[in-house]
């Protein structure tokens, strides 16, 4: 069962900012997969934990694009992903 913690996050899209709650076991699953590899994971990725954790697909891609900006704050890089 999972705990009913919740954790938010804000994700920007073309209806504005929402907020999307995570339970505990849910950010565990995701920052589990994000520390194997921290990079944009692929589709079947995505569908796979969406389903793990009864996120929707746009739910965990928004997680992963925001803690992929944390995660390069982090290390010091910027947001251009090293294009000039």
């Amino acid at each position: 069962m999972l705990k009913s913690y919740p954790t938010r996050f804000s994700t920007s899209g073309a209806g504005g900012t929402r907020v999307i709650r995570l339970t505990v076991d849910q950010e565990a699953v995701l920052q589990e997969q994000f520390n194997r590899w921290p990079r944009a994971p692929y589709t079947a990725d995505i569908v796979l934990l969406a389903a793990e954790t009864g996120l929707s697909e746009a739910d965990v891609e928004g997680w992963y694009a925001i803690r992929l900006a944390q995660w390069r704050k982090e290390q010091g890089l910027g947001g251009n992903l090293g294009l000039h």
